[in-house]
């Protein structure tokens, strides 16, 4: 619960439609699709290492899917930006030089308190037996949405695992969180969002809920937990 002092300077944000996560999840989808079945010459889907990755995606869902209105709604009615890697603070400042992979700037958002951080804030890593859903995915990645060095002005975030053949949300997921409540504590372990569906590619997103352990900037209050959609697309 969000009280007094924090909720007067408007944190957290207000939250993000839902409508708007399928619409960017559709779209991540397509890019994802377009890399698998019509990848740029020299680009190896199979071989690339995380940044190289995640920078094709990152070009391929804005340079074509974007610009080629390819999913409804993923427009510039829906969005003033899609940015890759922007340098962020965390929320006590301790690092002026926080890059989350992907940061979609919604074009019909209220003002806000912190509008430098009222983004739809997205991280990526790769899933198999060298980055681990523990060791990497979790500690390298969602954990920085629970400690305040990402989205820590939001209440909702999104997480893309690059999944290997045989590594799956669920399990995996929620084996890695369960033996992580000391530093990820945990509300909600993934559970299929309803109306998000499986394709050829990737599998139906799993959302998890997650207590965060800092304050507000400027107040005594923790902040409030936030939501992560985890979007996992098959690699193999």
């Amino acid at each position: 619960m969000v009280h007094g002092l924090a909720r007067s300077m408007g944190l957290p944000h207000p939250p993000i439609a839902l409508s708007v996560f399928l619409i960017v999840e559709r779209a991540i989808r397509r890019a994802w699709q377009l890399l698998r079945r019509k990848p740029r010459e020299g680009f190896d889907l199979a071989a690339a290492e995380e940044d190289g990755l995640t920078n094709e995606l990152y070009e391929v869902l804005y340079d074509v899917v974007f610009k080629q209105a390819l999913v409804k709604g993923f427009d510039r009615e829906l969005l003033r930006d899609v940015v890759r890697e922007p340098k962020l603070r965390s929320y006590n400042r301790s690092s002026l030089d926080k890059m989350p992979d992907l940061a979609f700037a919604l074009a019909d958002r209220d003002p806000v308190a912190v509008p430098t951080q009222d983004r739809l804030f997205v991280e990526c890593k790769p899933v198999d037996s060298d980055h681990t859903v523990g060791a990497h995915y979790c500690d390298k990645g969602l954990i920085r949405f629970v400690n305040g060095e990402y989205a820590w002005a939001m209440s909702e975030a999104m997480m893309v695992g690059y999944a290997r053949e045989g590594y799956t949300i669920r399990p995996k997921l929620g084996a890695a969180l369960e033996a992580r409540r000391a530093t990820i504590p945990t509300r909600r372990f993934p559970t299929r969002c309803a109306v998000s569906r499986a394709t050829r590619f990737s599998e139906q997103v799993c959302i998890t809920e997650h207590d965060r352990v800092f304050p507000y900037p400027g107040t005594c209050t923790q902040a409030s937990s936030i939501t992560i959609r985890h979007l996992w697309l098959r690699r193999d």
